[in-house]
């Protein structure tokens, strides 16, 4: 070895500190004090390296301290600088073990960090508070959904019972009160939501079972999907998780998925795929349990490990009865399992329950490599097709452009009519779009809108919309903090000179 292992004592003293001692559970509290840290390493790595390092642990501390102060949007732009200062160093990160390293755990910090916050939030009640989030569409249901309620009817025990001896489940499958009672509540309830993500899902199916058969992982894990997103590729949860997987950005850098101004790779159906299979494999190595595997990808692992060690105990239905401990299963959580269970048996069956048996088709696209940024509307026009469509095949696309410094992006383009043609050299044709460059950020405060922010800053508005990736319908949050192209004044100024 001619590396230490990064960070291992700041890990540690991060998640200590990321609890008070009383176990109280207020925002103010969750990172309460961050000290400097060293990074040990032994002779061979570069100086320059080790600054580098040192320099991104320091805009996570940064980061850290933002968020004690519940400035999240602040602070997650300091955990993004942090992340992106190692990704676009020039150094080739898969072949620099310590820059790997130290990658792999800044981003599990982040991922650590974020979920302490957000669990503060709820701290030991049963019920989350939503108010304050931008909800995963659909899912709201499922957040007040009672399993103390005992099953009232007992022919439906039998008939789940009957089902599970005649099915064939690739995960095991329990029959007891919290899975009982999330079928009761898909098939009475909640029938629309499972009906409409289970048709929506023959859209991505066959992918979907593709990778998971390449990666050797169970095929009723698809049902993961199906409970986080309803298989939306847009589908934000209110701690801005996103995609069919619903991935925080953080766990998306760390499986090599792009998020940029104008991409957003957790929305891309085939990578943000194989990003989850990697992850639920890794989970599955780590915990050899498919029920903690989902507790923790809804969770996070260090949270599962913690409780898991805490009480000696493995079994996911024993954990989620844990009352005395100060970070205690959250009620979200102790729903997630059980409802991806019941979709399982119902997904497998669903002639037996009334369910519709003919989904929607799936993807049927032309793919053509991209390395500039083009214009999605001269492709559409000359492809006979529309914007939406392209941007529909394509939905990690922020804009109505390719990605800028993103050598061979992939677009998915409709099938041409009339057959194949050489979209390769069409492409090529097509004129460049100039970068837009960034001078500023501006976050919004009350009564902002685009107009206004474009007059003040003397911008176009266009530009504005489309670096931020908004329209003019888009709502701007309080709080979201916008960039700021360069200023058309200034352009213009500087061309006198």
């Amino acid at each position: 070895m001619k590396y230490l292992c990064l960070l291992p004592l700041s890990a540690l003293v991060l998640i200590f500190l990321c609890k008070s001692a009383s176990g109280q559970t207020s925002a103010a509290t969750v990172v309460a004090s961050i000290p400097e840290t060293t990074i040990a390493m032994e002779s061979g790595v570069p100086e320059a390296m080790f600054d580098l390092m040192h320099a991104s642990w320091a805009e996570f501390l940064e980061g850290c301290d933002l968020i004690q102060n519940d400035d999240v949007d602040a602070a997650r732009a300091s955990f993004d600088a942090a992340v992106e200062m190692i990704l676009s160093s020039g150094w080739v990160i898969s072949l620099t073990p310590p820059l790997d390293d130290y990658l792999k755990n800044l981003t599990r910090e982040i991922r650590d960090v974020e979920s302490d916050y957000f669990y503060s939030l709820y701290g030991d009640d049963d019920e989350m508070e939503i108010d304050d989030y931008e909800e995963t569409p659909d899912m709201d249901a499922f957040l007040d959904l009672d399993l103390n309620v005992a099953l009232d009817d007992p022919a439906l025990r039998l008939a789940l019972s009957s089902a599970l001896r005649q099915g064939h489940f690739d995960i095991p499958i329990d029959v007891n009160d919290d899975v009982a009672k999330s079928l009761e509540y898909f098939l009475n309830r909640g029938r629309k939501f499972f009906e409409d993500a289970l048709v929506r899902s023959g859209r991505y199916r066959p992918l979907i079972e593709q990778i998971f058969r390449e990666e050797e992982l169970p095929l009723d894990l698809i049902n993961l999907a199906l409970v986080e997103s309803a298989f939306k590729p847009q589908a934000v949860s209110r701690a801005k998780a996103r995609g069919i997987w619903q991935f925080m950005q953080g766990t998306a850098l760390r499986y090599g998925l792009k998020v940029a101004s104008d991409i957003d790779e957790r929305s891309d159906p085939e990578k943000s795929t194989r990003a989850a299979a990697r992850y639920l494999k890794e989970l599955y190595e780590m915990f050899g349990d498919w029920n903690l595997v989902l507790a923790a990808y809804n969770w996070g692992e260090g949270n599962i490990k913690l409780l898991v060690n805490n009480t000696g105990t493995t079994d996911f239905w024993k954990l989620t009865t844990v009352k005395n401990q100060k970070k205690r299963m959250p009620a979200e959580t102790r729903k997630h399992v059980p409802l991806i269970l019941a979709c399982a048996i119902l997904s497998r069956n669903p002639e037996k329950y009334g369910f519709p048996t003919e989904f929607e088709p799936p993807m049927s696209y032309a793919t053509v490599v991209v390395s500039k940024s083009v214009d999605l509307r001269s492709v559409a026009k000359e492809l006979n097709t529309s914007v939406d469509e392209i941007k529909n095949l394509n939905p990690a696309l922020k804009g109505n452009r390719t990605p800028t410094r993103y050598p061979d992006f992939v677009l998915k383009v409709p099938i041409p009519v009339g057959g194949d043609r050489e979209l390769n050299a069409f492409i090529e044709k097509l004129p460049s779009l100039p970068a837009i460059a960034v001078d500023g950020k501006h976050k919004i405060v009350q009564g902002d809108t685009l107009y206004g922010l474009a007059l003040k800053y003397g911008v176009k508005l266009d530009e504005l919309q489309e670096v931020n990736a908004l329209t003019a319908k888009s709502i701007l949050r309080i709080g979201t903090i916008l960039d700021i192209p360069v200023s058309t004044k200034t352009s213009a100024s500087a061309a006198k000179k």
